[in-house]
């Protein structure tokens, strides 16, 4: 057995140990994070990207922030797109977490997930369908989004991060309205503020 393989052998007993141990919190999905950034690497490897999604300043996505040392954010968050003027060659975008827990250092931003219009859109599609299978997806995304109506949303502006595009969650199904969800300019300019606060003089 080569060097390579002895250091990999190594890591693998060592996730192993950590898996063992049922830890909570951040390792709660340990497992699914450490087999999920194995198979997004080895599409890079053999699929070799040269475009991808282009997104807009402010845009809200679903990243998978995966399991980090310390206090470095970790596990699966919304997070806002703070990049300009993004293309399709960039494999890279600059973005601030969301979570739902209030504390001092974190920017209140209010509900942001739930959007009225969007839910009458999906009901307007019921009317009309009789495909089950659509009917459950549209369903699955009205649940989903409904539990997050009065919930409440605030930037990490502490862990500001850039990150690769393949990071990115994919959207729940054809009828998830997440990526036509943007934040308000004026929450944008409060962000840039405390941006201004956080990493300059």
């Amino acid at each position: 057995m080569n060097t390579k393989h002895l250091k990999l052998m190594q890591a693998y007993q060592n996730n192993i140990n950590i898996s063992d141990k049922n830890l909570g919190n951040k390792y709660t999905y340990f497992e699914d994070s450490k087999l999920d950034e194995s198979r997004t690497l080895l599409y890079e490897i053999n699929i070799e990207p040269t475009h991808y999604k282009r997104f807009a300043r402010g845009q809200i996505v679903r990243v998978k922030f995966g399991v980090n040392i310390g206090s470095e954010f970790s596990g699966d968050h919304y997070a806002i797109i703070i990049s300009k003027k993004d293309t399709m060659i960039n494999p890279v975008i600059h973005v601030i977490p969301l979570t739902s827990k209030k504390a001092t250092y974190n920017l209140n931003l209010g509900v942001l997930l739930y959007d009225e219009k969007e839910i009458d859109k999906l009901k307007n599609l019921l009317i009309n369908e009789t495909d089950i299978k659509k009917i459950k997806k549209i369903n699955n995304c009205i649940k989903y989004y409904s539990n997050r109506k009065n919930k409440k949303s605030y930037a990490c502006i502490k862990h500001l991060k850039t990150i690769s595009k393949l990071s990115v969650c994919r959207l729940m199904n054809e009828y998830d309205y997440l990526y036509n969800l943007k934040i308000p300019n004026d929450k944008l300019k409060l962000i840039d503020e405390e941006i201004i606060k956080e990493y300059t003089l």
